[in-house]
């Protein structure tokens, strides 16, 4: 029996999960997805949940290794980190960091041994446990410096089942709950301090080993078995299947932050010519970074245009504002993306869209930034098919340098001076179109 379903596992892809709450598609409205890695294939996913279609992937890569998949991967609430166990070519596991956007590992170190999983305490304690058949670490529970990668042994051998070692940390009860068993896995809970497992009947739904299994709260986990189904299981072990038909056999679950730490009051926008003005309010915020503010045009694919520091922890009100240069004609829709320290984000939509218009009149706009140094970029609007000419003057007024001197259809532009090869000092800017001539100054400040 061991042989058949080590040879089943072989086949198939195995994923390891982290659940996170990440995007809200409007204000105080979120949806939770999916983070899985496979043991035998270097990509990391995000899955929407609860459909576990895919969101989006990306390569697993680690500097120096060669990543041949990820066995499991957890969340630290302490420092906002995801931590999970690589197999690389030629060597043993490694403890790694990882960002589930990019797919990017940073390594800590060889775990010297092949451990199947890895779950967090609320105080950022990392415990580990050896995968039957792992030798000395087999069935046997350890803590992990996560500095290091080392481990420590604390108790065990448990042997609750064969094959499919799973934990995962109640942050309720503090207790680590274990699964294990090739045919239908057993349960079990660790108690940390005694470090003596009590055995847990399960009722309800059957199921085959667990391969992966993460407490969402509310005194329930979710899990996965190796007949690609996603479980629902209590900490009484009553057991109800969630999802069938994954796209994969998924293995290994942990937890991301389930807090999305900003209460958006408003999001309004204003025009001027070619520029839009986004203004936004927070009636409260919680371990908050920063803001993205992404654009898209009618091709619908969404672009950063910048972003904006958040203010961490407040429960007082805050403004934001941003203004978004130099936009040709057309269509635009705004959204901002709100990421806090741990790298949990969500997004919130501009309701309307905005629409940049045929300029009606000859403007030149004052460059931005300004001081600048190096670059800083010049706008203008031209309403009819004009020869234009943008040129550059010192404080003497030479001419120095001709950015623009062609014919050029309606509508607004945007142009960069870089002055990287020029002092610092006043500098004026000439836009000369049919019969417009306007001429503004700059300040380069090295």
């Amino acid at each position: 029996m061991k042989n058949n379903y080590r040879s089943v596992i072989v086949k198939f892809f195995f994923i390891v999960l982290t659940v996170l709450l990440f995007a809200a598609l409007s204000p105080k409205q979120s949806k939770a997805y999916i983070v899985g890695t496979s043991s035998f294939q270097d990509s990391i996913w995000i899955f929407n949940d609860p459909s576990w279609t895919v969101f989006s992937g990306a390569q697993l890569t680690l500097a120096s290794f060669t990543v041949e998949g990820a066995t499991s991967v957890t969340w630290n609430p302490v420092n906002g980190l995801y931590y999970a166990i690589v197999r690389v070519t030629g060597g043993p596991r490694r403890l790694v960091t990882v960002n589930p956007e990019t797919g990017v590992c940073t390594d800590i170190g060889s775990m010297g041994g092949n451990f199947s999983s890895i779950t967090f305490s609320p105080t950022g304690i990392l415990y580990a446990f050896g995968g039957n058949g792992s030798g000395a670490f087999s069935e046997r529970l350890y803590t992990v410096d996560i500095t290091t990668g080392v481990p420590t042994f604390l108790g065990g051998p448990y042997s609750l089942g064969f094959d499919g070692e799973v934990i995962a940390y109640n942050s309720d009860d503090n207790f680590l709950y274990h699964w294990s068993g090739n045919s239908s896995a057993n349960m079990g809970r660790i108690d940390l301090n005694t470090l003596t497992e009590t055995l847990i009947p399960q009722s309800g739904a059957a199921h085959g080993e667990i391969f992966g299994a993460v407490y969402k709260g509310a005194g329930e986990f979710y899990a996965t078995d190796i007949n690609s189904r996603a479980l629902t299981i209590t900490t009484a072990g009553a057991v109800s299947v969630a999802a069938i038909d994954l796209s994969d056999d998924i293995r290994g679950l942990g937890y991301g932050d389930a807090l999305l730490p900003v209460e958006l009051s408003s999001f309004t926008s204003s025009v001027s010519g070619n520029e839009v003005t986004l203004n936004w309010t927070t009636s409260s915020e919680t371990n908050n970074s920063r803001f993205e503010i992404e654009r898209s045009s009618e091709n619908r694919i969404w672009i950063k245009a910048g972003y904006v520091n958040g203010n961490g922890t407040t429960t007082l009100t805050q403004n934001y504002s941003y203004t978004d240069r130099g936009l040709n004609t057309g269509a635009y829709n705004y959204r901002l993306k709100q990421i806090d320290y741990n790298g949990n984000f969500e997004y919130f939509n501009l309701e309307n869209e905005i629409s940049i218009g045929t300029p009606v009149q000859y403007e030149l706009s004052q460059n931005y930034p300004n001081p600048f140094n190096p670059s800083t970029l010049i706008n203008y609007s031209i309403p009819g098919n004009s020869s234009v000419k943008l040129v550059i003057y010192n404080a003497l007024g030479s001419e120095i340098s001709v950015l623009v001197n062609e014919n050029q259809n309606p509508g607004n532009y945007t142009v960069e001076w870089n002055a990287a090869g020029y002092p610092s000092g006043i500098y004026f800017y000439k836009l000369s179109a049919g019969s417009f001539s306007k001429i503004k100054k700059m300040t380069l400040l090295k």
